[in-house]
């Protein structure tokens, strides 16, 4: 007989724990409805987002395409810059070693004055002595 009441009890508080641990109709159509709210919301607040992503999507484009043709405008007079101060550079050592040899030969110059000069001291020197 004790054996029939503990299974007895056993059965019950088995059902017990086991009922308890279900959800009730009410329970799951009240969380369903949530999730859906929430959904919802969520479905709205995509649809915003696509309605200004079509909206400002070409303006955000018109604006890169628009940089980068700056950008490549910046690019180029860079690159044209660059270039004359590379002219200007070669002309800059072009006059530089012009200049050496026009000092060069004045050097060439200034020397041979000081040998004419020589001369005609020396030779004004002969004359007077005489």
């Amino acid at each position: 007989m004790f054996k029939k009441v503990l299974k007895a009890g056993a059965v019950i508080g088995l059902s017990a724990i086991v009922l308890t641990g279900c959800a009730t109709k009410s329970y799951v159509d009240e969380q369903d409805a949530k999730i859906l709210e929430k959904l919802n919301a969520l479905e709205g607040k995509v649809s915003q987002m696509e309605q200004m992503h079509k909206t400002e999507h070409p303006k955000i484009v018109g604006r890169i395409e628009d940089l980068e043709t700056k950008v490549n405008n910046m690019q180029s007079e860079h690159a044209d810059i660059r270039n004359q101060i590379q002219a200007v550079e070669r002309k800059a050592d072009e006059n530089a070693a012009a200049i050496r040899g026009i000092e060069d030969r004045l050097g060439a110059i200034e020397a041979k004055l000081d040998r004419l000069s020589e001369n005609i001291e020396r030779v004004m020197k002969k004359s007077l002595a005489k």
